[in-house]
């Protein structure tokens, strides 16, 4: 009652190609292209920079996105900026230099169980219900009989929406073969037990259901015009340069026909939390504060502006799924939603799953990577696919499904999901997403801490996201200027704030051309829908990007023995900042253990290959550690030689290494960054 769809692989491939069930099952075509793909492969690949030929498509026909993209090369050599004009030069780093792959060892999938399913719900597409198929050939093998009777119950998750979690799973219901579920059931934990030997259980499982909602009845006063459905798809912490090293297969997926990334994307806040509200609201968590609400305060993000609302009332269904609940966006030392805020909710799942059902750490993991019988992420991945199936032929639909168990501590680790993830996006593409819907495939930023920080490119590796948009046939032939824009951005400076416009455009589009216009990203007022031409020559005060997240102006390595001066008044500064939100008491006071390094801007009168010229007043980003548990931060300063002081926003200094064992005495979520407890303090 179930089917699983294979994709082949190049032969010495490190990973083994991991398959995926599907909730119900249909007929499959083959597939008309066969990925393969290396380091060396998308290396080579790499190495040149291309002019994109505008592609044209005229029907609904999707068969011709198999193929890659044509590109015209340029030129032989590696690019030397991504972005490049007057006011900004970011700079190409090649994913495969030896400073990194002379450490950089792909890991290896490892699956959570390799056992069929006892039960899975299968949805009837005929009478619209879900029906639980129990495997009884399975049954009878782990019984070693066809003859000993056995039962099987599932439990009821709900929502508590006190703590934004889950209720106790309701009392066990009894089920045999082909039980309807009722419809108000969204989540189960099930199993099967001996009859006679309750404590003889067979399998147990969990699964969460994307109930049918039919579409409500049709206005015929007014016809508007087609709504494209939006998937977005995040995995945390990946910048566009480790994304191509440790998911070149997944890579080389997101560069055929119809997909467009955004290689000046540069991120707005420090880490998931202020990047996806962003996105998501068009506000930083402290302007929100200002002009909406305080996000620390129960309540707040149910009256935010999100952008879900806006889809909901122009007709899309809603859904909204992340992994690792203990850090989910909302959730992370946030009071979470009060009501529930969109259509499908995974969290109250997830949280119930994690809870009930037993977990498991992989070696080289520090979150979990099985909850149960699956791989964490598989549980988000799944409700994306039964979410799109149940809806996309039918009517509009948005969903934002993010996963952050594999990629939020380990740089490498995302290289053990490639396969995994690349067999999802098949999946998708067999179940007619791609024909229909705008993707999104994007992260937050890049590794904030860690091994990756410490290289030469570690500074953009932080700040340079990935960001990939794909266009499906019909649009790309309905709306060309919107594909020569996106053609055009691909090489200039953009935001999270242009991304918040874009699926507001998106929204317009389904509407009356009388309807009023939405609002734009409030904390960037010069911010536009990517579907038109950004300028060509940005600053990053444009896109909205502070001056320590901007990537645009190159900064140079100093060795000055008075520049460590820059290290002590930034963590004069911090101090002063924890003391001002009453954290003294609870907090050490920071002092220098070393300076990492200290580099100075290159402003448009300077030369970078040049000896540097005095002056008394520049930018500067230093890197330091402090003597307290070795806490290391990364800072950009202006700082005067002349008078030693230093001016800097404290909130925008990075810390570059794991703070989660150092600020548990306190939970603001942007003072835990600068807190080294004083109950924690190492020897």
């Amino acid at each position: 009652m179930f089917i699983i769809v294979y994709i082949p692989y190049q032969i010495g491939s490190t990973n083994p190609t991991p398959t995926h069930t599907l909730y119900n099952a249909k007929p499959t075509r083959k597939l008309n292209y066969e990925l393969q793909g290396s380091l060396d492969t998308i290396k080579n690949e790499t190495i040149a920079k291309h002019k994109t030929i505008d592609n044209k498509d005229s029907n609904d026909n999707d068969d011709d996105d198999d193929v890659d993209d044509e590109r015209e090369t340029v030129s032989g050599k590696l690019p030397l900026y991504y972005v490049e004009n007057s006011k900004c030069r970011i700079p190409f780093i090649d994913p495969f230099a030896a400073e990194v792959m002379d450490h950089y060892k792909p890991e290896v999938f490892e699956t959570c169980s390799n056992e069929s399913d006892l039960v899975r719900p299968i949805f009837d597409i005929t009478r619209t219900r879900y029906v639980l198929h129990i495997n009884e050939t399975l049954a009878a093998q782990k019984l070693n009989s066809s003859d000993v009777e056995y039962n099987c119950y599932y439990q009821e998750i709900t929502r508590n929406v006190n703590h934004d979690s889950y209720n106790d799973p309701l009392p066990q219901i009894y089920f045999s073969q082909g039980y309807v579920v009722p419809l108000h059931v969204q989540g189960m934990i099930l199993a099967c037990h001996e009859a006679a030997n309750a404590s003889n259980v067979l399998q147990k499982d969990a699964y969460a259901l994307v109930q049918y909602k039919p579409p409500p009845a049709a206005d015929s006063k007014e016809t508007t015009p087609r709504k494209p459905s939006v998937i977005m798809f995040g995995i945390d912490s990946m910048s566009r340069i480790n994304f191509r090293r440790t998911m070149p297969k997944v890579y080389k997926f997101l560069t055929r026909r119809g997909w467009y990334e955004m290689q000046g994307y540069n991120k707005v806040g420090d880490n998931t939390f202020p990047n996806l509200m962003a996105i998501l609201s068009g506000y930083l968590p402290d302007s929100a504060k200002e002009k909406v609400c305080d996000t620390d305060n129960k309540g707040c993000f149910d009256r935010m502006p999100f952008i879900w609302k806006y889809l909901k009332g122009a007709g899309y269904l809603t859904a909204y799924a992340e992994d690792e609940c203990d850090i989910n966006t909302f959730n992370y030392v946030k009071p979470g939603f009060v009501e529930q805020p969109v259509d499908y909710y995974y969290r109250p799942f997830l949280k119930a799953f994690q809870g009930e059902m037993d977990t498991w750490k992989c070696a080289s993991c520090t979150l979990k990577y099985c909850i149960g019988r699956r791989v964490q992420s598989s549980y988000v991945y799944d409700y994306a696919k039964e979410f799109a199936k149940r809806y996309v032929d039918e009517r509009p639909i948005w969903g934002l499904f993010w996963s952050s168990s594999f990629s939020h501590d380990s740089y490498s680790m995302p290289s053990k999901m490639e396969n995994f993830t690349l067999q999802y996006l098949l999946d998708f593409k067999q179940d007619g997403v791609f024909k229909q819907s705008i993707v999104i495939f994007f992260s937050d930023h890049g590794a904030r801490y860690g091994t990756l920080s410490s290289y030469s490119s570690g500074f953009l590796e932080e700040r340079l996201p990935m960001m990939f948009i794909y266009l499906p046939p019909w649009f790309r032939a309905k709306y060309p200027e919107y594909v020569k824009a996106l053609e055009l951005n691909r090489n200039r400076l953009t935001s999270n704030y242009d991304l918040h416009n874009t699926l507001k455009h998106i929204v317009e589009l389904g509407q009356l051309p009388s309807s009023p216009k939405l609002p734009k990203a409030s904390d960037c007022p010069q911010c536009q829908s990517l579907f038109y031409p950004v300028k060509e020559i940005r600053t990053c005060a444009e896109a909205g990007i502070s001056e320590h997240y901007c990537t645009c102006v190159p900064y140079k390595r100093i060795s000055a023995d008075w520049s460590d001066r820059i290290a002590h008044g930034v963590i004069g500064r911090i101090n002063d900042y924890l003391w001002g939100r009453n954290f003294s008491s609870l907090c050490a006071n920071l002092t220098l253990s070393y300076v990492h390094k200290t580099e100075i801007k290159i402003e448009s009168n300077m030369s970078f290959h040049d000896e540097l010229p005095t002056v008394d007043v520049a930018f500067y980003r230093t890197k330091f550690k402090v003597q307290q548990n070795s806490a290391d931060f990364f800072a950009t300063v202006l700082y005067n030689n002349a008078t030693d002081h230093v001016d800097v926003n404290v909130e925008t200094i990075s810390r570059t290494n794991s703070y989660e064992e150092d600020s548990t005495c306190i939970g603001d979520k942007l003072a835990k960054l600068y807190c080294i407890c004083h109950s924690l303090l190492k020897p």
